[in-house]
C-alpha cells in the first residue's frame, strides 16, 4: 500500500508539473494542436471508445466489479463519487472556461462526438478515470497490475484532447485531482466509522448496480461505442449480482437456519 501511495503521488505531482509547463510556457494551445495531430494517427473509434472509458457510468460498471471481490470499495467508492462531483462541477460552473471549439476554428479542430463549447475546467471524464485507476490501484497489492491501470487511465484521459473536447490543462488539472480524490475518499472512509457502516455499502451496492444498468443504455455520443459499454454493463451486473447480491443472500439464509 505504501509504495502504491508513492506511486499515486508520483502520478499526482507528474500531473501538476505538465501542467505548470503549460501555464507558464503558454503552450496550452499549441500543446492541443499538437495532440490532436499526433491522436489523429489512430482511428476515431478507438479514443471514442477510449472516452467511454473515462465516462462516470462506465467508472461505476468498473468499480462495482471491483467491489464485488472487495465490498469495503463500495463506501469508498460512494464517497469518491459524490465528493468529485461536487469539486469538478462546482469548478465547472463557478469558472465555465470555454472549450476548444468555441475557441479554435474548425479547419484546425478535429472533433470527435459531440460538439462542447462551454464548461471545460477541469475535465470531469479525466478526473473519473483517474480517481477510479486511483481507488483500484491503492487497494491492490499488485504493482504490474497498478501501473498497467494507471496507463489505461491516463489514455482515456489523452482521448478528451483527441476528441476535441478539452485543452491539456483541463486533462492535467482533472487527472491529478482525480488521483488526490481517489486517496482522500480512502483516508476519509477509514477516519469516520459512520462512513464504513453496512448500511452506506448497501447504499452504494443498490445505487451503482443500477448506474451499471444504466449504462447498456447509454447514449454517449461518440461512434461505435455501444459494444463496449454492453459488455461492461451486463459483465458488471452479473458479477454483483452473483459475487455481492446472491451470495451474500445465501449467506443470511444460512445465518438464519443455523439460528433456528
Amino acid at each position: 500500500m505504501i509504495n502504491h501511495e508513492r506511486l499515486i503521488f508520483a502520478a499526482i505531482t507528474a500531473y501538476l508539473l505538465l501542467a505548470l509547463a503549460l501555464i507558464f510556457t503558454d503552450s496550452n494551445t499549441d500543446t492541443f494542436i499538437a495532440i490532436q495531430a499526433l491522436t489523429q494517427r489512430l482511428p476515431d473509434v478507438f479514443w471514442g471508445n477510449m472516452t467511454l472509458v473515462a465516462d462516470t457510468l462506465f467508472a461505476v460498471a468498473v468499480l462495482t466489479i471491483a467491489c464485488s471481490f472487495k465490498p469495503t470499495l463500495f463506501n469508498q467508492s460512494f464517497v469518491l463519487l459524490v465528493l468529485g462531483a461536487v469539486f469538478v462541477q462546482g469548478l465547472k460552473f463557478a469558472l465555465d472556461i470555454p472549450r476548444p471549439p468555441a475557441v479554435l476554428n474548425r479547419e484546425v479542430l478535429h472533433v470527435i462526438g459531440p460538439f462542447l463549447k462551454n464548461h471545460s475546467f477541469p475535465s470531469g471524464h479525466s478526473f473519473t478515470a483517474l480517481a477510479t485507476a486511483g481507488l483500484l490501484v491503492l487497494n491492490t497489492q499488485r504493482s504490474t497490475w497498478a501501473v498497467i491501470v494507471l496507463i489505461i487511465a491516463s489514455v482515456a484521459a489523452l482521448s478528451r484532447a483527441a476528441v476535441g473536447a478539452h485543452w491539456p490543462l483541463d486533462i492535467c488539472i482533472g487527472s491529478a485531482s482525480g488521483l488526490l480524490f481517489a486517496w482522500l475518499a480512502i483516508k476519509i472512509v477509514k477516519e469516520y466509522t459512520w462512513l464504513q457502516t453496512q448500511g452506506l455499502r448497501l447504499t452504494a451496492a443498490v445505487l451503482m448496480t443500477i448506474a451499471s444498468c444504466a449504462l447498456l443504455f447509454h447514449d454517449s455520443r461518440y461512434p461505435d461505442t455501444r459494444l463496449l459499454g454492453g459488455v461492461a454493463s451486463i459483465l458488471a451486473v452479473c458479477v454483483v449480482s452473483y459475487r455481492y447480491w446472491f451470495l451474500n443472500w445465501r449467506q443470511r439464509n444460512r445465518v438464519e437456519a443455523t439460528e433456528t
